[in-house]
């Protein structure tokens, strides 16, 4: 099990999703059912998903409020659409939930829990193709049951390449995402450091990110993930401090310093000429736009004691 869990976001402000099991002709009911009865979904179960405290906390203040609308359910007791209400009930001693039961089976339910938690910000691309992915074999048997039916390639057991493809596309279809990212993140699972693996499910990093480094040794993986929170740190720090510089409408005398544009200049044309060695100890500088009013150039002190050495006098 991985160190972090990952967040499942409680879809609670409609009953039902738009496009609902009941609206395809599927037999659905309302019943009264015991809290202790009902189950995750084993991929919900698999995949490490939860409810958010702040979720629960946001839930428990609505009171009865909360349970106002039902669950979605399996006839099997699998919980569809409603963990957050389901959680609520279990920590406040609450027996019994109304729930909308619809005659789905595992995969079918998978499909319906992806969809009905598609609109929420908390499920990421990169979770609902994990979850998506669990229907990979349901898909690839499903071309092949349609291939034999079809009296083409009677009695194989392997689906061409294109069918393989076809699968991967519904997991994209039902993901709500591009066939590329399906790609990426199975390529993601295979080759990340686990590390890495959480920084892209909780969004601290894209999925594009995650891909570019999991080609790379997994050994300096993490290394890449460092630098990234470093600099995320550094472009943070920036911005409270312009943002703290704009407040106050200037610098303090003891932090300020003007140079002329002559002396930019000058210092520029020196670093053309240093010495290549010199120039690999000064690392790569990172520059940021910034809106806001006036000339300002923002210097890291770090940056100012890399450069003292050479130009002393600019700094003085």
């Amino acid at each position: 099990m991985l160190s972090c869990r990952r967040i499942f976001v409680e879809n609670n402000a409609t009953p039902l999703p738009r496009s609902n099991p009941a609206s395809n002709g599927i037999k659905s009911q309302v019943i009264s059912c015991s809290v202790c009865e009902l189950r995750p979904h084993p991929s919900y179960a698999r995949h490490n998903l939860s409810v958010p405290a702040y979720k629960l906390a946001a839930l428990a203040d609505l009171g009865d409020l909360a349970f106002q609308y039902p669950l979605m359910t399996t006839r099997d007791h699998l919980i569809i659409d409603g963990y957050g209400r389901w959680e609520l009930a279990k920590q406040i001693g609450r027996t019994t939930l109304q729930c909308v039961e619809h005659d789905l089976d595992e995969q079918e339910a998978l499909k319906w829990l992806i969809q009905t938690h598609r609109p929420s910000p908390g499920l990421s691309d990169f979770i609902r193709i994990e979850l998506a992915l669990d229907l990979e074999l349901y898909f690839q048997k499903k071309a092949l049951r349609n291939q034999q039916e079809g009296g083409r390639g009677k009695g194989l057991s392997k689906l061409t390449e294109a069918e393989r493809v076809d699968s991967r596309r519904e997991v994209a279809r039902v993901a709500h995402v591009s066939l590329g990212n399906v790609h990426k993140v199975k390529r993601i699972r295979a080759h990340a450091c686990l590390s890495l693996l959480e920084a892209v499910r909780t969004q601290e990093i894209s999925i594009n990110l995650a891909d570019k480094w999991s080609r790379e040794p997994e050994a300096e993986q993490p290394e890449h993930l460092r630098r990234f929170r470093i600099q995320k740190g550094i472009r943070k720090k920036a911005r409270q401090l312009v943002a703290a510089h704009l407040a106050k409408g200037s610098l303090s005398k003891t932090d300020e310093r003007v140079f002329r544009v002559s002396d930019l200049v000058r210092l520029l044309n020196q670093l053309t000429d240093t010495a290549p060695e010199q120039l690999d100890e000064l690392g790569s500088i990172e520059i940021d736009l910034v809106a806001g009013p006036g000339r300002a150039i923002f210097v890291t002190q770090e940056l100012i004691e890399a450069l003292r050495p050479q130009h002393e006098a600019l700094f003085r």
